[in-house]
This record gives C-alpha cells, structure tokens and sequence, in this order.
C-alpha cells in the first residue's frame, strides 16, 4: 500500500471522525531554519509549476512603475517615518537565548531520528521502524501500493496502516523478510483492488532511534554544508539572530510611522490581494489533487477560514497591511538615500529562480518592477543591519 493510497486511507477515517465531531482541521506542520530549507527547496520545485497556470490573473507588479516605485506617489508626502536612530542597536538582543537553542536542537534531534539496522531486534508496539515491501494481486505486482526503492518509515500502533498490517510486521525482528496475504478493505481509495486478497512482501530494514548532537549527526545529515556542531549553531544563531533583527524592523518601521495609504494604490492591492488568494488556493488545490487524489479547499472562504461576509473586510486589512509596509520601505530607500545597482536586481531574480536555466521566467512571473521593487526593501535591510553591527 503506498503512501499515496495509504494517507487517501487515513482521509477516509479523519473524515468519519470529523462528521462524528462535528468539526475538525488539520493544517500544514512547519519546522524551523535549517529543516524549512531542506523542505522548501523540495516543496518550492513542486509548487513553481504547479502555481504558474493559477497566476494567469495575478499581476505582482501591480501599481509600480519600470523602476519599482509606487505609480504616481511621493512618500514623503505620505509617509511620516519612525525615527531609525531610535532602533534598538545592540546586536544580543537579537540572538536566541540558550533555552531557544536547546528546544532548536531537540527538535532537530527528533526531525532526523538515526536508523539503526542492527539485524534481530523485536519490533515492539510504538516502534518506528523502516519498512520496504512490495504488493501482488493475482501474482502481479502493483507499484503504487509497494514503498518503491526508498523503506517507508512506520509508527506500530499508530493506525497510520491498516491493523492487520502493522500487527504482522509486530510479529517480526529487524533484518528479516516475509510475506502475508491481507486483503484491501472493501472501501478502499483503489476501487480496481478494493476487496482483493493481496500478497505484501516485507523487509524491515531496522528501527529509528533517538540520535545524538555531534559531529558526526552533523556530517550525516547536513554534510558539506558545514563543519561540525560548532558552524552548525553559529550559523543557526546568526540566521536566528538577523530574522529576529528583520522582524524587530518591520515592527519598528509600521508601529512607529503614520502612513496615509492613497486610495487609488489601496484598490490595487486589494485586487492582487484577491488575485493572490486564488493563486495560493489553486496551486495547493492542485498539489493535493496530484498527491493525495483530492482538493483541499472549495473556495477562498475555506482557505481564510472566514465566512464570504467577512472576506472583504479580511482582503482590505491584508491589502492595507501590504500596501503600507511598501509605502515604508520606498519611503526609508529614499530618506536613507540608497541605491541598486543591476547586479543586485539579478541577484534577486536568482534568488527566486528554482534553478539557473529558470531566470528569464522569473521576470514573466513577477514582473521587472516587482523584482526592482523587492531589491529596494533588501537594501533597507541589509544596510540596518550593517549600520547595527549585526555580525
């Protein structure tokens, strides 16, 4: 039973509970740092495709002119702007505190468990152990309901498969092979094998356990991309440190600056506000559908978990919210009199490239102005933190 099939499976039983309950949902988990990278780079190559054919209506450029700015508006007579030498400038109070980077590592230490594939140990109830099999009907074997080349890694006792599934690998010691007939459950997602008597060919490849934080945890799952535990947590704590300094910023500039958002820019940003929302739901709905066999969300309302009366209202304030924050940004570029240069605009349109080959479509999705636009905020950020110390 694949993973596809088998999570299709769990739906069917989350769904029966939720009519049960009355309500229940579920939404996305998210890890910190270095894990949301390793997971953004794989979930972003699937998304970028996926998300281009729902952002036919969706213009990022919106109200910007050829060089970034705001279409037909003067900050400065707009924006009142907080007084950046009343930024808090000393650079530790930005860094996690030795009880932050102590839950950092238990989480990563629980986010990448070590496989022990010591050969002849019982496989317990609560185990998670990594399992390769295969699935036959009839003698024929059927891929999308096998693990393929890569063991998939099972919680005994968590339902997560079916009962009778999980007690026979409970019956087993790592380092053996064995096969069982069961067969699919009459509703099951597949109705070509729902009911069928299938063959599973089983191998647990060992059992997960908790690992250790060193070195060689390090090299094992991080490799080339640093050196030891020591450059791991630096470099955590430099990250950790200039997202704090980032979003101390942001609050500093909206809280302590009066910006009056000119109307004819707020109707903009309410349209690609709505036009984002449609965006965001058609790429997830596509996603699910590919992966899971079913769309997530029916309308934009599910996705905000609001009603359609209070959707208008919710889009103003996000539109507002995005519409002033660029109103500061553009007003800060210019009163701290920065500048760009062409290399800092390509290095952006890098940095939202999937991969190299893929810039000249980065500005078809965005846009140029966007693009300029979006350097321009880099800027300001990165000359606080220089003009701060932030080492």
């Amino acid at each position: 039973m694949s993973q596809k099939k088998r999570l299709a499976e769990k739906r069917k039983r989350e769904e029966a509970l939720k009519k049960e309950l009355q309500s229940r949902k579920r939404m996305q988990i998210s890890i910190i740092a270095i894990v949301v990278v390793v997971v953004g780079i794989i979930a972003g190559a699937i998304i970028y495709d996926l998300a281009k054919e729902s952002e036919t209506k969706l213009d990022y450029s919106i109200g910007l002119d050829a060089n970034g700015r705001i279409k037909g508006v003067d900050t400065s007579k707009c924006v009142e702007l907080a007084d950046l030498n009343q930024l808090n400038m000393n650079p530790e109070d930005y860094y996690p505190s030795e009880d932050e980077e102590d839950s950092y590592i238990q989480m990563l230490l629980a986010s990448y468990p070590f496989l022990d594939e010591k050969k002849g140990e019982e496989v317990a109830d609560g185990d998670v152990v990594a399992v390769l099999y295969k699935c036959f009907v009839d003698g024929e074997e059927l891929p999308d309901e096998g693990s393929g080349d890569n063991p998939e890694r099972i919680v005994i006792g968590s339902s997560d498969y079916p009962e009778e599934f999980e007690e026979q690998i409970l019956s087993h010691k790592t380092g053996e092979s064995f096969s069982f007939t069961m067969p699919f459950p009459l509703d099951y997602s597949n109705p070509d094998v729902a009911g069928l008597d299938a063959e599973f060919e089983i191998t647990i490849k060992g059992k997960y356990v908790d690992s250790e934080f060193n070195d060689e945890f390090i090299e094992r799952n991080f490799g080339g991309l640093v050196d030891g535990t020591e450059d791991f947590l630096e470099k955590y704590r430099k990250d950790s440190a200039e997202t704090d300094f980032d979003d101390y910023v942001k609050d500093y500039l909206t809280e302590g600056s009066k910006v009056d958002v000119p109307a004819a820019y707020l109707k903009k940003m309410v349209k690609y506000t709505k036009a984002k929302d449609l965006k965001q739901m058609a790429s997830t709905n596509e996603t699910f559908l590919n992966l899971y066999g079913y769309e997530k969300y029916k309308n934009v309302y599910e996705m905000r978990n609001t009603t359609k009366a209070d959707y208008e209202n919710e889009v103003l304030e996000s539109a507002k919210e995005e519409a002033v924050n660029n109103l500061i940004y553009q007003a800060a570029f210019d009163s701290l009199g920065l500048s760009i240069t062409e290399d800092d605009i390509n290095a952006t349109i890098e940095g939202y490239a999937v991969s190299d080959d893929e810039t000249e479509s980065v500005v078809e999705r965005f846009g140029r102005p966007y693009l300029v636009q979006q350097t321009m905020h880099k800027a300001v950020d990165t000359y606080l933190k220089e003009s701060y110390n932030l080492p």
